[in-house]
């Protein structure tokens, strides 16, 4: 099976794992030269529907209110990995642990999604194969600076897709879009790297 990369994007109701939940996903499946496959969303009804983060809704912009008909975690889980089976091409759970996940910050991302998967009692089914947007972009950056090139304002998904000529369609964070981003930057970057020299 070619390589398959799953660029992930998640909305919190807070900032702590185990305690605040994921209201929103967001994915891209790519293939192995980062061309997109099929994407998937979802809003996410919070299992601790109290405990909501004003400073977390500032940066979403997601509301209770747009969560009362949203599914339940243990559901949109499910979901996800039927659509990974279907539009992967993978067979079982077993056959996922290739996908490679990538992301923005992704290991905040993963610590949220694997409190998920312990909250509805799954096994994490993925491989511990991180592609981090913004390592990269951080290594890339100290190539740049080195040879007196232009470089991102910052290491934030807004700094990279702006050096990079791409830009956000919405004015607040959405899920899907910042995953979409996500693989739009990482695609370019590894396009990029191809021209690289060394001396």
């Amino acid at each position: 099976m070619s390589e398959h990369y799953l660029c992930l994007d998640l909305e919190m109701s807070g900032q702590i794992p185990g305690v605040h939940d994921v209201i929103q996903i967001g994915a891209v499946l790519l293939d192995d030269k980062f061309e997109q496959i099929s994407t998937f969303e979802s809003l996410i009804y919070p299992e601790n529907e109290a405990d909501f983060d004003p400073g977390s809704k500032r940066i979403h912009g997601i509301s209770r209110f747009e969560l009362e008909e949203a599914p339940s975690l243990e559901e949109t889980i499910e979901d996800l990995e039927y659509w990974l089976q279907g539009e992967g091409g993978f067979p079982s759970r077993k056959a996922m642990c290739d996908i490679k996940i990538c992301g923005q910050g992704i290991n905040n991302d993963i610590s949220f999604l694997k409190a998920s998967y312990e909250t509805v009692n799954l096994t994490w089914p993925f491989a511990y194969q991180y592609i981090d947007l913004q390592d990269i972009m951080l290594f890339y950056k100290t190539i740049l600076e080195a040879n007196g090139k232009e470089v991102p304002k910052g290491l934030g998904l807004n700094a990279i897709a702006e050096y990079l000529d791409m830009e956000r369609t919405r004015n607040k964070h959405n899920a899907l879009e910042d995953a979409e981003l996500t693989g739009y930057c990482l695609s370019e970057l590894f396009r990029r790297a191809k021209e690289v020299k060394l001396h």
